[in-house]
């Protein structure tokens, strides 16, 4: 039950996108930015609980995941491409990351976003929230990953759905702290049959032109 729910919610966002192109009609990926483009740098530490864990079956607070001796820096490139309404936007991403520390390789990825903007508390702390869904390539199978996959051989390629939460202060919106959940994995078989990747819980920052 609980790996059915966990499909679910890895798909989530890919459904959404799906159903929403036809009416996303503000589609404006090759016009000038204007402020839909941003540029974000974060680093991250390795988290050994499991997303399911995290996010369904129980859920915990980042201070008190189980942490390793690994890291990520990453550097990312995303563009507001598509206004939804009630909020909502897709952003799409590109990014590079480096792993170091007991893993040494380089991750590359594509994917998009679905972000909500819009709360009550905005006008004194501006928040976003959004998923993602998209493709990941590792530049080797670590035995970190090797170990984590039920074929015991890993895969370089997996699903990138990496949730995220942001804030800025009202006086400069366009400047964010980002905390981001950057995982990727097989979602138990239905992209990869190495099923378990790995995943940090990353901190940094965003700034949007």
């Amino acid at each position: 039950m609980a790996a059915r729910g966990w499909r679910f919610l890895a798909a989530t966002p890919a459904i959404l996108l799906l159903a929403a192109a036809p009416a996303a009609a503000d589609m404006r990926l090759l016009a000038p930015c204007d402020g839909d483009c941003a540029v974000a740098v974060y680093g991250g530490t390795y988290v050994e609980n499991s997303m399911e864990r995290i996010l369904l079956t129980d859920p915990e607070p980042p201070w008190t995941w189980d942490y390793r001796d690994d890291h990520i820096l990453a550097l990312t490139l995303s563009r507001q491409v598509a206004t939804l309404g009630r909020g909502f936007t897709v952003e799409a991403e590109v990014g590079l990351g480096k792993r170091f520390g007991r893993q040494s390789e380089t991750e590359v990825w594509g994917a998009a976003y679905l972000r909500y903007r819009g709360f009550p508390w905005d006008r004194f702390l501006v928040t976003s929230v959004a998923v993602s869904t998209g493709l990941n390539y590792a530049s080797d199978i670590s035995d970190v990953e090797r170990n984590r996959a039920r074929d015991d051989t890993g895969d370089r390629l997996m699903h990138f759905f990496s949730p995220e939460i942001t804030f800025a202060l009202p006086e400069a919106p366009d400047r964010e702290i980002l905390f981001r959940l950057h995982h990727r994995s097989g979602v138990f078989g239905l992209v990869s049959d190495a099923w378990g990747g790995v995943q940090y819980g990353s901190i940094g920052i965003r700034y949007r032109f």
